[in-house]
């Protein structure tokens, strides 16, 4: 006759009511697809289209060219360009080329940036809004790519996230956040450390001359080297002026 034990007690009562789950994101499950709006920044009380700074800076790149070889017409530049033409004659040259070392971690500088910006954009794509306080009151934002806050009804993070596509976000899909900022951070991460080892090996060699000025004529060529870099951008441009002007000269 065999005696049976009865069986211990849980540990936590709960536990007998659990019941396994899927550890898997399925996708079919999962919330549907949420598309953004173009980024838009605040200013006073208006909402600007972000597009706008590619028309805006081109007339601004423009303006500056123009100004630039107008200025370099004037006798007085021209003599500026003559006594720096962009070099500080008191540099000193690198000769040895730039060692492998140096084209190695500027690599691994350009792959950890990738990954670091990837997945910061997953991260902002589920609160695609930025605040300048901590309490994040909808209508306080000053930049967003997603509608206004609804009044009228309970809006939430999972309401609020966006989607983006996997070749731009880590891992690309909604309500990843977690996983983003584990990317996000562990790149970071090797990001600094590599950052300190081209900083290190930069003062051990002399490549620290390419980057550390030892005169204070390095600011004014480096202000002759931008005027002759506009003023050569669009030399079209100057032959364009120049006819017109002739044009109209001719006319008169």
């Amino acid at each position: 006759m065999t005696s049976t034990q009865p069986a211990a007690p849980a540990h936590d009562p709960i536990e007998a009511k659990l019941s396994s789950a899927d550890d898997r994101v399925l996708l079919n499950d999962w919330l549907p697809p949420q598309i953004g709006v173009v980024p838009k920044i605040r200013i006073g009380r208006h909402w600007i289209n972000v597009l706008w700074v590619v028309p805006i800076g081109f007339v601004v790149a423009l303006i500056g060219v123009a100004a630039a070889q107008a200025l370099r017409e004037l006798p007085a530049v021209q003599e500026f360009i003559v006594r720096y033409p962009g070099v500080p004659p008191a540099a000193r040259a690198v000769t040895d080329g730039f060692p492998a070392w140096l084209r190695l971690q500027h690599f691994l500088n350009l792959l950890f940036m990738a990954f670091i910006i990837r997945s910061g954009i997953q991260v902002l794509a589920d609160h695609p809004r930025l605040y300048w306080k901590r309490d994040c009151t909808p209508g306080t934002e000053w930049f967003r790519f997603q509608k206004r806050v609804p009044k009228g009804r309970i809006w939430t993070a999972k309401d609020d996230a966006v989607t983006i596509p996997g070749w731009l976000g880590i891992p690309g899909i909604r309500h990843s956040i977690g996983l983003a900022r584990w990317w996000h951070f562990s790149f970071g991460l090797l990001w600094i450390i590599n950052g300190i080892v081209v900083y290190a090996l930069l003062f051990l060699t002399d490549q620290w001359q390419r980057l550390v000025p030892d005169t204070w004529e390095v600011f004014p060529n480096a202000i002759s080297t931008a005027l002759q870099y506009l003023s050569l951008t669009f030399p079209s441009m100057k032959v364009g002026l120049a006819t017109t002007a002739s044009s109209n000269s001719l006319i008169s």
